[in-house]
């Protein structure tokens, strides 16, 4: 049966391994993709808003040439002027033979980087179209500053003509023959004023726009606020090539923030999510480590100045009197006869065979003056025994390690005996079993044994004492050392301390515990339990609510 169980617990564990290996497998290419996905978004969003940082930065660069360039072409004359913008017109030619995209083109062909290139071509052309313009303005300005020059110019070519046509025709006038021909209207008359107003005209509207100066102002005025206009708004032009870049880098944005891997890290940032598991792995350290850190703070301080205190001595007035005898060694059952006046007080797990002719009958608690102390360690309703020569068999009925001996205190004897360990007692009928409660408040040897009370058995009376593997009742003779758990009872004048474990290692690993229980100057007997945690598990002691009741009733000498 313990094959087929061994066999069954060996294949639940390896099945759920396989299926462990299963889900691994198949949400293997699922994590992976996940991952994948998160640093394609963000290598997305981060180019296109990289493309869109980087025209943001250069535009002031661009923004000041444009400037320079403008300023520089206010100050030009018009036909340097028209070499500039045969220049810029060809630039702006050439790029408009390859145009730019559209911007989902450019996203389909190139990705993030393509869209960034295209708007930044976008861009370029715009500003070679707003310079191109700038030249056009600052030309017509140029010629507008040019115009009195050029008037004066043109008048002065237009004049001499003009002045010898004039003389010519009134020259003809004053002959008899031109004033023939004018009264007539004559073809040499009207040939000379033909000449006259065409090459007087001319020079009558250039000195006449020359005189207008008003004119010339205003046409100086429209051509400077021209020019102002072509260095406006370039702001918006960068505004606009940048919108697309924008809306871009917000969906990559919006979709790199939406995949798991991200998710995860903003509920990290959000929850500080890395300060916290850097504060709880440093508690964590520190939790490991002050179980050791403790222990060599009581093994180098606090076990040294607790050897150092006296010892724990109960005074019982007449108690010392008599010496107990060892026992014999125990075993799975003892015969208890009883002698005249006697009667023998039993647990009833402990009650193995009895005679028939006994008188029985039940005995509430062991000590009625203490109560708590009988009902927490089981002493409650007891088979009391009675009659001459009647033989009862002693013997644990439940528990299969147990073992009971037989330990006998004569009048004047007394035995610190923790109830727990008591299985039966033999008593006068006439004179019942005496305790007595010792309290050690004020001894830190008591703290440290946690055992602030002693409960004293008086004789005379036989105790039947059981324990787990067996119980062992020998003499002190010049001090014994045991394990704290070990040690049910003593004789009543020995002293009572502890001492630190023989080795360090053991007790700092925590397999070992710090004190162990000493008793010495005397001549009694221990009362030593073989094996305290036999029928009680793998565990070293109990857990929990378990665990707490031992501590108490040991504490209570129970």
């Amino acid at each position: 049966m313990t094959a087929v169980k061994t066999l069954c617990h060996w294949l639940l564990r390896r099945g759920l391994l396989y299926l462990a290996l299963v889900a691994a497998f198949a949400l293997s290419p699922f994590v992976l993709n996940a991952w994948h996905a998160a640093d394609g978004a963000r290598g997305r969003y981060e180019t296109l808003e990289g493309a869109a940082q980087s025209l943001t930065a250069g535009f002031p660069a661009l923004q000041a040439e444009f400037d320079r360039e403008r300023d520089a072409a206010a100050q030009a004359g018009s036909i340097v002027l028209k070499a500039r913008i045969d220049r810029v017109g060809g630039e702006l030619a050439k790029e408009r033979a390859d145009p730019p995209g559209s911007d989902f083109a450019a996203m389909l062909g190139g990705g993030a980087r393509g869209l960034g290139a295209n708007e930044a071509r976008k861009l370029r052309i715009v500003l070679l179209e707003r310079e191109l313009e700038a030249l056009q303005r600052a030309q017509d300005l140029a010629k507008v500053r040019e115009r009195p020059q050029q008037l004066r110019q043109d008048y002065a070519r237009l004049r001499p003509p003009c002045v010898a046509a004039i003389t010519a025709l009134r020259t003809y006038e004053r002959t008899w023959l031109g004033r023939v021909n004018t009264l007539v209207d004559g073809d040499r008359h009207k040939a000379l004023a033909k000449r006259r107003a065409d090459t007087c005209g001319p020079a009558y509207r250039a000195l006449q726009a020359l005189q207008d100066r008003r004119a010339l102002d205003a046409a100086r005025s429209r051509a400077e606020a021209a020019f102002e206009a072509t260095g406006a708004d370039l702001g918006g032009d960068l505004e606009r090539a940048l919108q697309p870049l924008q809306a871009a880098t917000q969906d990559a944005r919006t979709a790199w923030r939406g995949t798991l891997r991200e998710k995860l890290r903003l509920w990290a940032e959000e929850w500080h999510l890395q300060d916290v598991l850097w504060g709880a792995f440093k508690v964590l350290l520190l939790i490991i480590a002050m179980p050791y850190l403790i222990r060599l703070l009581f093994w180098f301080v606090f076990a040294p100045m607790a050897q150092r205190r006296p010892a724990i001595r109960l005074s019982v007035p007449g108690g010392a009197g008599r010496a107990i005898e060892p026992a014999e060694r125990s075993t799975t059952s003892v015969a208890v006869r009883l002698v005249a006046g006697e009667e023998l007080l039993v647990r009833q797990d402990y009650l193995q065979t009895t005679s028939h002719a006994g008188s029985k009958s039940t005995r509430w608690l062991l000590d009625w003056h203490h109560p708590l102390s009988s009902i927490a360690t089981g002493l409650t309703f007891l088979t009391r025994i009675r009659g001459e020569g009647e033989v009862t068999t002693v013997s644990a009925v439940r528990d299969p390690f147990a073992e009971v001996t037989v330990l006998a205190l004569p009048e004047g004897a007394s035995c610190v005996l923790q109830p727990r360990a008591l299985a039966a007692a033999a008593q006068p009928a006439v004179r019942p079993l005496r305790i007595t409660s010792h309290w050690r408040l004020f001894s830190l040897n008591a703290w440290l044994t946690l055992q602030l009370r002693y409960l004293v058995f008086h004789g005379p009376c036989r105790l039947v004492i059981k324990g787990g593997r067996g119980v062992r009742v020998e003499r002190a003779e010049r001090g014994r050392v045991f394990g704290q758990a070990q040690l049910v009872g003593f004789s009543a004048d020995l002293a009572y301390s502890v001492a630190r474990t023989e080795t360090f290692w053991p007790y700092f690993l925590g397999r070992e515990q710090l004190f162990k229980d000493k008793v010495e100057a005397g001549e009694g007997v221990l009362v030593i339990e073989e094996a305290p945690m036999a029928g009680r598990g793998r565990g070293e002691g109990g857990k929990g609510l378990e665990g707490a009741f031992d501590v108490v009733t040991k504490a209570f000498g129970m």
